[in-house]
């Protein structure tokens, strides 16, 4: 018998563009929430799916109303996907 996984993954997406992965140190753009979809693998960051990795801003100034007012401002880093 072969089952089909029907299951859709919640994935909360950050608005700060200057986070970083605390364990691989790439670049973040989100995070996959197993506490909302149920899924066995835990928590991990996205795209670069270390479990449980935590994350940390490039920016220390950056705000969701200003964005970086550092000078001079920071670049938004690019973020490759698999």
């Amino acid at each position: 018998m072969t089952r089909t996984h029907t299951r859709t993954h919640v994935y909360e997406l950050f608005a700060n563009p200057h986070l970083t992965c605390d364990k691989c140190k790439q670049p973040v753009i989100g995070w996959h929430d197993n506490t909302k979809c149920g899924c066995d693998g835990g928590c991990w960051n996205e795209p670069c799916e270390c479990p449980n990795g935590g994350v940390t801003s490039a920016c220390p100034s950056w705000s969701p109303v200003d964005g970086c007012t550092c000078t001079p401002r920071h670049a938004v880093p690019a973020v490759v996907t698999r």
